[in-house]
This record gives C-alpha cells, sequence and structure tokens, in this order.
C-alpha cells in the first residue's frame, strides 16, 4: 500500500505535528507513506516540497499572500483562508501515483480549491480544524452559517450575501460534488459532528480518530530533575499554559486564564507559558510569569510538563487539543473547559477539570481543586498517564487509519 500524506507544512504547527507522527507511524507499520508539503524544514527523503516557478522561494510567500486576500475584510490576524493561488500539486501527485491520497490541513495557499476534483486516487481527509466545511473561517465559533451557505460573514464583518465566504462555500460545493470517494477523520467527535450538520459535508463518511502521541517521548519524569533543567522553583505551584501563538491567539483563551488566576491565592503560583516570548496582558497579573518561547524538541516539551503541577487549556474551540493529550500523557492533570474537542481529551475529576465553559470563575475553582489535595493530586497524575496510554497511543491511531485505508482501497 503506497500512501501519499499532504500537508502544508511537515514540522510547523499543531497540524504539522499530528500527521508527522502518523507520517512516521505509518513507516514503521510497514506501509509506503510519503509526504507533499508546501513548506518542507526536515531533510527526510520521504518528504516532497511543491513544485512551482520559483518554488523554493514563492512556497515561503504563498500563506502570506492567500492571508493578505481576506485582511482587508477580516482586519486583523484571523485565519481565512481562500486557497485561490494557481498551483502544480496534482501534477506532483500523479507522478507518484500512489494508492490513496491522505489531506491533512491544506490551507495557507497550498492547494487550489479546484485541484482537489482532480485528484484521481480516493481521498482520505483528516480535518485539523472546520475550514473544508466552511466558507473560509477555520474556527466559526458561534456562527453556524456553514451549515447552510455562508455569506455576510462575521470575521469579514460582511453584511452582504453574496461575499468572499458565500463565493468560497461555492467553489468547495463544486469541487466537493466531483471527488466521489472522500472519506473524512476527525479527531474529536465534537467535530465529526460539526461535520454532520454542514451542508458541503454532511453526506460523507466521517470517522473519528484521536491525533496519537509517541507515549515512550510523551512519558512521567522526576518533577525536581525537570525543575533543575528548567531552574525553575521546588516550592512554586507551576501552572503551564502553550499553543502556537500562544498570548495572541484569541481562541486559545490565555485572557481566561489570567482572569482565573487573579482570583486565587496568588502567594505559592507561578505561571509558565510557551509558545510565546511575551505579553503585555500579564503586567498586572501580581504572580511570576515565565516565558520560554517555541520549544522545537518533543524530548524538551515532555519534560516541561513533568516540570509542571497543572497545564491550563482554556481554549474556546479545540477539534483537538494536543496540548492536553500529551500532557496527560507526562502524567499531569489538566483544567480546561469542558467543551469542543477538550471532551473527548480530559476527564472530569478523573484526569482533570472541565470547568463550565467559558467561565473564569469555575476555571480557577478547577485550578484551586487539583492542587488542593496531595493524594487526590497523585491519583489525578496515575489516572492521566493510564489514559494517555489507552487511548492517544499513535499505534493504535495507525492501526485505525490503516483499518480505514483497507476499507476504502477494498470498496474502490
Amino acid at each position: 500500500m503506497q500512501v501519499l500524506l499532504l500537508n502544508t507544512y511537515d514540522l510547523k504547527g499543531g497540524a504539522a505535528k499530528a500527521t508527522w507522527r502518523l507520517f512516521k507511524g505509518l513507516q514503521e507499520a510497514g506501509v509506503r507513506a510519503q509526504m507533499l508539503v508546501q513548506n518542507k524544514i526536515s531533510k527526510d527523503q520521504d518528504v516532497f516540497e511543491a513544485r512551482g516557478l520559483f518554488h523554493n522561494y514563492f512556497n515561503c510567500i504563498r500563506p502570506y499572500i492567500d492571508f493578505a486576500i481576506p485582511l482587508p475584510q477580516t482586519r486583523k490576524r484571523i485565519l481565512f483562508s481562500t486557497n485561490l493561488l494557481p498551483d502544480s500539486v496534482v501534477d506532483q501527485i500523479n507522478a507518484i501515483n500512489p494508492d490513496l491520497v491522505h489531506l491533512n490541513w491544506i490551507a495557507g495557499g497550498f492547494i487550489r480549491i479546484e485541484s482537489l476534483a482532480k485528484i484521481k486516487q480516493p481521498v482520505i481527509w483528516t480535518f485539523h480544524d472546520i475550514w473544508a466545511a466552511t466558507g473560509g473561517c477555520h474556527y466559526p465559533l458561534k456562527c453556524k452559517k456553514y451549515q447552510e451557505r455562508c455569506g455576510c460573514c462575521p470575521i469579514l464583518h460582511s453584511t452582504n450575501e453574496n461575499d468572499l465566504s458565500r463565493k468560497s462555500f461555492f467553489r468547495k460545493r463544486d469541487a466537493y460534488q466531483s471527488i466521489k470517494n472522500l472519506t473524512i477523520i476527525t479527531p474529536s467527535r465534537w467535530l465529526a459532528n460539526c461535520v454532520s450538520e454542514s451542508a458541503l459535508l454532511g453526506n460523507r463518511t466521517v470517522i473519528v480518530a484521536p491525533n496519537g502521541l509517541d507515549i515512550s517521548v510523551f512519558h512521567p519524569s522526576d518533577k525536581a530533575i525537570a525543575r533543575d533543567h528548567f531552574g525553575f522553583s521546588h516550592e512554586k505551584k507551576l501552572i503551564l499554559f502553550g499553543a502556537v501563538r500562544a498570548a495572541k491567539n484569541e481562541l486559545k483563551g490565555f485572557n481566561r486564564l489570567l482572569e482565573a488566576l487573579r482570583q486565587l491565592d496568588k502567594s505559592n503560583l507561578e505561571l509558565i507559558v510557551f509558545g510565546s516570548s511575551n505579553s503585555e496582558m500579564v503586567n498586572d497579573l501580581d504572580i511570576p510569569v515565565r516565558f520560554l518561547g517555541y520549544l522545537p524538541k518533543e524530548s524538551e516539551i515532555a519534560m516541561l510538563y513533568s516540570a509542571a503541577d497543572v497545564v491550563a487549556v482554556p481554549s474556546f474551540q479545540e477539534v483537538f487539543g494536543q496540548t492536553a493529550s500529551e500532557a496527560l500523557a507526562c502524567g499531569v492533570p489538566v483544567v480546561a473547559f469542558g467543551a469542543t474537542g477538550l471532551l473527548d481529551i480530559v476527564d472530569h475529576k478523573k484526569t482533570g477539570y472541565l470547568a463550565k465553559p467559558f467561565l473564569s470563575e469555575d476555571l480557577a475553582t478547577g485550578i484551586q481543586w487539583i492542587l488542593e489535595d496531595a493524594e487526590r493530586y497523585k491519583e489525578l497524575s496515575e489516572n492521566a498517564r493510564r489514559s494517555a496510554v489507552e487511548r492517544f497511543d499513535i499505534k493504535k491511531t495507525v492501526g485505525q487509519v490503516i483499518g480505514t485505508y483497507q476499507e476504502v482501497l477494498n470498496h474502490t
């Protein structure tokens, strides 16, 4: 079986991380897996960069061009992808000639929507956000227009029914109608439900398979050793928060976490943030805050989890929440809002605490509840590791995906 996975990046961002883990897991399971990406960082010989005119330079700026198209309407850095730029991706797919094409996160100008209709092979598509089912946004929050046909897009500040979101919606509709053999994988039940309710993809087969991780990398380490490694205090209770652009991405709920921390006894707390280098939002927090910036090595991130007492994932919308699953694998309880994809990861009062959406008061209650009882904390930590091993081991995810591949090929 030969499979070609497509993702805009091979190593940059959460979707790339999930796709890379699957890619390597498939290879270890004996599948001939390759990757086609717009921007290649790794030196892996089975990862190919999309070709085109001046591709080494142009590929780097394609995401910025794609982002700039709706920018006059979005007015700020909110993901809204049109995928209008021409490409030669299908030609490369045909040259490689795999048995299956496995799409992942393909926004950022990687492949034109119309090109999807030209893929000849059966298509598996893992959704890492809701973009494929909308007129351009990646996280619609309270907007349900994608359940009908988009238009008057709130992200575009539009009052026009036939706006950019409606036009992109119809482009997707026309392209999808030409893809006869399409199976969708979502990492959470919540996202699967969103897809089933969408006008574009509600009639397609949807399979839920969690994003897997290497449980031999993400595992509990001695807390004292981990804290010495980073130079952290041994006396403080450490609350860890992290994501790409952690403090700047409004969806990640950093403001809600800060509101929660302001309601707690601050004498024994310290906040650690990775994925951002600074933020003016913490200026009046009155507890120590340490920004670690971007950490490229998974072993370093795993050590960081082990140094923490609790990991906060206060996102407003998560299709899965890899930070939460990684933390649990390292035996660290998670506090999160009880909504969206995090419902599939955190078990309330067993592996962490699911606060009422989106109340900072209950988030504060959850942090305190996790930290206040040593015996209970020990049980939460043990449950966290056990749950991650049982549910998020990459080998189990790979097995489920291979089973999906085989079923699709058997019915082709």
